[in-house]
């Protein structure tokens, strides 16, 4: 093994061109299916509410639902740490096919998870650990894919590369909104509450072995000193040396992860508020998954070209800043599947375009040694504070307000805030990785 060092070749995996593209596969791979996994629950949102948190109050219901959707964030800080420790110390590798074996658990207990009316209060409980336990999983995933993908090649590429996890972000909704939407269009609604609604799920714990398999397979040669450092020392130097950075770039995922998560929510409001067929809705779903899935590479490799990450997130992040609320209230007055489907659209390729940039930008803010680590927590804190609670916040405000509308001027504000969070960090894209 080289001698360890803190510069950008010792913090570089050494790995042959097609060992490389193994890696990516692997990494992205594994990753659509851990957004399929947990994204999943979004499209059934009201049917688990009514199986496993009954109530005369429809809304009271939904809202329970979606309470234990935000659950899934409430473990998310404690798995970023534990697991981006775990990624810095041991290796990318280890930690990823970690992160994929233990979603799949989460997902198997919501898929075998008898009903209220089966077992009583203990059908919710289970419901809201499979959710801890899959928050925890998602916690790691994200610093440490991002960081393979950031440091499996060279700099020229490095933005094209990140923009895979936003990618794989699309992918995984595609499939989760793409087979709710099928299942809604050839099971009648009897079925669907009967049992129709675990197949999702069902399904992600069948093709798990796919993405343990392809990241326990791949290559790693790590010689940066985090593999040999201390747990201790690395949040150490995460929370003194870089403490400036790890704030802004929490604040920098603030916007993008409020918006998304209004975005995925489009299906239950569309239901919810506006009486549409649930089969119809779900295209809304499938929709921003394929746009994410184009529009983030095209914004990675732009970045790279521009070699600039600021300049796009504040195109991005702006064209949302001034564009959230019209939207909203065009979609208000006129409440068709044909308004809510080119208007989502829109609204997503701008939050993919700033999006896939400010990944970049994260990792790109922190040295080899604590970037697993920092970004993992920085992630969790923003998507368990704000991503997290975005639906049950949107629920509540309407709930109160009356006002249709209410979530954009919350997503309005929280892209803001991230705007400037991104103003204060440094440009990275033309710089060499430390």
């Amino acid at each position: 093994m080289p001698t360890t060092n803190n510069t950008d070749a010792a913090a570089t995996v050494t790995v042959r061109s097609g060992s490389r593209k193994m890696m990516i596969a692997g990494t992205v791979i594994g990753n659509c299916l851990e957004f399929y996994d947990f994204t999943v629950y979004t499209y059934f949102a009201v049917i688990i509410g009514k199986l496993y948190f009954p109530s005369q109050d429809p809304t009271v219901s939904l809202m329970s639902s979606v309470a234990t959707f935000a659950a899934g964030f409430i473990t998310r800080p404690l798995g970023s740490l534990l697991l981006g420790l775990y990624a810095d110390r041991r290796g990318r590798k280890a930690a990823l096919s970690l992160t994929i074996l233990l979603m799949a658990f989460g997902t198997g207990l919501i898929a075998i998870t008898p009903t209220y009316d089966q077992i009583g209060v203990a059908a919710p409980i289970l419901i809201v650990l499979a959710r801890l336990l899959q928050g925890f999983s998602q916690g790691g995933e994200f610093g440490t894919a991002t960081s393979t993908l950031l440091e499996a090649g060279d700099q020229k590429a490095r933005g094209l590369r990140v923009s895979w996890q936003l990618a794989t972000q699309g992918t995984g909704t595609i499939l989760g909104a793409g087979l709710a939407a099928l299942l809604s269009a050839t099971l009648s609604r009897e079925a669907l509450d009967a049992w129709g609604w675990r197949l999702p799920f069902i399904f992600g714990v069948l093709i798990a072995p796919v993405g343990i398999y392809l990241r326990r397979n791949l290559h790693e040669d790590w010689v940066a000193s985090a593999t040999e450092g201390s747990a201790t020392g690395i949040l150490r130097e995460l929370f003194t040396t870089h403490l400036r950075t790890q704030i802004l770039i929490t604040l920098t995922g603030m916007g993008g992860t409020v918006t998304v998560y209004l975005l995925n929510f489009m299906p239950i409001y569309a239901i919810k508020t506006f009486g549409l067929p649930m089969a119809t809705s779900m295209l809304v779903g499938v929709s921003t998954g394929m746009v994410t899935m184009f529009a983030g590479p095209l914004a990675g490799a732009t970045s790279d070209r521009l070699r600039s990450r600021k300049t796009l997130i504040f195109i991005g992040r702006g064209a949302l800043l001034v564009g959230l609320l019209p939207a909203f209230l065009f979609i208000n007055r006129t409440p068709s599947v044909s308004v809510i489907l080119p208007i989502t659209a829109c609204l997503t390729f701008f939050y993919a375009f700033g999006s896939a940039t400010s990944f970049t930008l994260m990792c790109e803010s922190l040295p080899r040694a604590v970037r697993a680590t920092g970004i993992s927590i920085a992630y969790a804190v923003s998507v368990c504070v704000f991503g997290g609670t975005a639906q049950f916040v949107s629920v509540w405000l309407v709930r109160i307000s009356g006002d249709p509308v209410a979530p954009a001027w919350y997503a309005t504000a929280c892209v803001a805030v991230s705007l400037l969070a991104v103003s204060l960090l440094k440009e990275t894209g033309n710089k060499s990785l430390r």
